[in-house]
């Protein structure tokens, strides 16, 4: 189109804005209506219209434009995409269906060049735009015939787990060595009679605690005040705070890593853009085989010792970065780079998984309707990162 080529900060810097935008404001709608399907629709609706943009574009500010409504558009389904799971998984589960979507991110980070190289080869920017309206076509169709609302499923396995737990609050109690109604030894004869602690939402032991204890109460937590939360308070309150700034710190390393490391190999090494790109293929093969054990670990963890120990696995994956990068800038061989590559790359996603699924933890447990909000704060870091941080390490 005869532009410059700093005129792709412009295209990448669209994106980011749009993004931004949207995740400061899907939030608060998603959970102000109580509905996780209409946005859903609204993303898949605009990766179409994006599409038929970039399809019909003959002038830079349309490529500006299409940029700009593919990142609210992934702004806005990604928000969702963590805030469903969280709405309906415990803590205890909460890891691994974090894990699991970045397993398909992933995936989708490895085939979308290859696709779009391929597509824009045969068929140039129109390739690109067709693969963006099928796919928003399609996820649009599997929205209105297959999702239901997450909130819907939540307060049908709350009110489930209320049912059975009523039920044995009716049953006598096992005497203990505590004379009191302890949440402790109500918890045992509870987690041992029944099998609804794996679909818990709200926190077992309470939960377990208040209704063995008081037969007459009907609600999880009812002696909680519930929190009325927006996304400026949710800043403020420490459990949520801590993980933003460490999806910040480690998707902006991530991005500055992507970026300053094909300058490395080729610059220290030689490299061609080919065996560049071999090394990012190999990281991403890596990463979709350890995220599940990521997950699967992290659960195993809370489900043993409680959601406390999320921020200590986020403190580990943070020495495990700083080792990581110690690793890569020593390395002097091909094959110590990429070892250094994966053990980063791995790493970030011990930081990333237990820090999203803190802020369900946090919401299931203060019993506020901010979970998309919370959620959105962690595109918010994630988009800023991107913006910020990779121009600051390449300059």
């Amino acid at each position: 189109m005869g532009v410059s080529r700093a005129s792709n900060g412009i295209v990448t810097a669209a994106f980011g804005i749009g993004g931004l935008v949207a995740g400061s404001l899907i939030g608060y709608v998603s959970d102000r209506t109580q509905n996780r399907i209409g946005p859903q629709l609204c993303a898949s609706v605009l990766y179409v219209v994006s599409g038929l943009v970039l399809y019909f574009a003959k002038h830079f500010y349309q490529i500006v434009i299409f940029r700009l409504i593919l990142g609210i558009a992934s702004s806005i389904a990604d928000t969702m995409l963590f805030t469903t799971v969280a709405d309906v998984y415990p803590a205890n589960l909460l890891g691994f269906k974090m894990a699991v979507i970045f397993v398909f991110d992933n995936i989708g980070n490895m085939l979308g060049p290859l696709l779009g190289g391929k597509a824009y080869e045969h068929m140039g920017v129109g390739g690109i735009a067709i693969i963006a309206i099928a796919l928003g076509l399609f996820e649009l169709c599997m929205i209105l015939i297959f999702v239901r609302n997450s909130l819907d499923i939540r307060r049908t396995l709350a009110s489930s787990n209320v049912t059975q737990v009523g039920s044995l609050a009716d049953k006598p109690v096992k005497p203990t060595i505590n004379s009191g109604c302890s949440s402790t030894d109500t918890h045992s004869v509870v987690e041992s009679e029944s099998g609804f602690t794996d679909v818990s939402i709200i926190s077992k032991t309470e939960q377990s605690h208040n209704l063995a204890c008081n037969p007459n109460s009907h609600t999880p937590n009812s002696s909680k005040k519930r929190l009325d939360l927006h996304i400026l308070r949710l800043l403020l309150q420490l459990p949520v705070a801590g993980p933003t700034v460490s999806i910040f710190v480690a998707t902006g390393l991530q991005t500055v890593i992507e970026t300053i490391l094909p300058l490395r190999l080729f610059d220290k090494f030689g490299y061609s853009p080919a065996t560049i790109g071999i090394v990012f293929l190999i990281v991403g093969g890596v990463l979709i085989l350890a995220m599940p054990a990521v997950g699967y670990v992290n659960d195993t963890v809370v489900s043993r010792h409680g959601e406390y120990m999320r921020y200590y696995t986020i403190a580990t994956g943070a020495l495990c970065v700083f080792l990581s990068q110690i690793v890569m800038s020593l390395a002097g061989s091909y094959v110590v780079l990429v070892f250094g590559y994966s053990l980063f790359a791995i790493s970030t996603m011990v930081v990333i998984v237990p820090a999203q699924s803190a802020f369900g933890d946090f919401i299931n447990s203060s019993e506020s309707h901010a979970m998309a909000q919370c959620y959105s704060l962690a595109w918010i870091a994630e988009g800023l990162a991107n913006i910020i941080l990779p121009p600051i390490a390449s300059g």
